[in-house]
């Protein structure tokens, strides 16, 4: 397969880490962005040094996004798949809920996908290209303490279904909805009851490489067949 030119946000941990290692190894080449710089410079310490770019940036701000999407297209001619995978969560019962918190969570993971997508979506429209959405199991249920969360991910599966139906002929467009995934994601929450309540599920969640494989795997197919969307669960244990 051919070396793919990819874009990929929230890159500093969890997934996005993951996924940076997996698609470099595979032979792709990784714009790789997320606010936390030193953590971006470990993760590209595990990836070739020619197939990888990291740059510090926040996806909330569009300008900075722009930025870095033109600086992907100058160092390597254009982007061919662009996975916008940064994304919080912070639980609570609504009575209780921080409103910094839901407009936070609208900022990543709506704003922050569609600043990403907006900037891109001319050079994958050229390059007929793959748009991946990391969405979650949250995009098809709505779960107690986490119901603006899930309103998030309802968005992002949404977004990817207009895409699917705009650009039919142009764009391949994948789903991937994970349950819980072993990764610091419990943490952002600050009830510390809820917090702790929560995380042995997380902890026993499926590993972060598995969820990166589900993404190589569906870049792999092109040309075979789009996945157009693929929900992933935890082991019965």
């Amino acid at each position: 397969m051919k070396s793919l030119r990819i874009f990929l946000t929230g890159g500093s941990s969890g997934i996005g880490a993951a996924t940076a290692k997996k698609l470099t190894a595979a032979g792709h080449r990784v714009t790789l962005i997320a606010r936390n710089d030193e953590a971006l410079q470990a993760v590209a310490k595990h990836c070739p040094t020619e197939s990888i770019r990291i740059e510090q940036v926040d996806v909330t701000n569009e300008k900075m996004v722009k930025q870095a999407v033109e600086g992907a297209i100058k160092a390597w001619g254009g982007i061919d798949v662009c996975i916008p995978n940064a994304g919080l969560g912070v639980f609570s019962p609504l009575k209780d809920a921080d409103l910094k918190d839901w407009k936070l969570m609208v900022d990543v993971n709506i704003g922050g996908v569609l600043n990403t997508l907006h900037s891109c979506l001319p050079t994958l429209i050229e390059n007929k290209g793959h748009i991946i959405q990391i969405g979650s199991i949250a995009a098809r249920n709505v779960f107690a303490n986490s119901g603006i969360y899930c309103a998030t991910k309802h968005a992002v599966l949404a977004i990817s279904e207009s895409l699917r139906i705009e650009f039919r002929d142009e764009l391949a467009v994948t789903t991937i909805n994970p349950g819980a995934v072993n990764t610091a994601f419990i943490d952002q929450t600050k009830d510390v009851d809820l917090r702790e309540n929560y995380r042995p599920q997380f902890e026993q969640g499926m590993e972060p490489d598995f969820i990166a494989d589900a993404i190589v795997f569906a870049i792999a197919s092109s040309g075979r067949g789009v996945l157009s969307e693929m929900t992933m669960r935890p082991d019965r244990r």
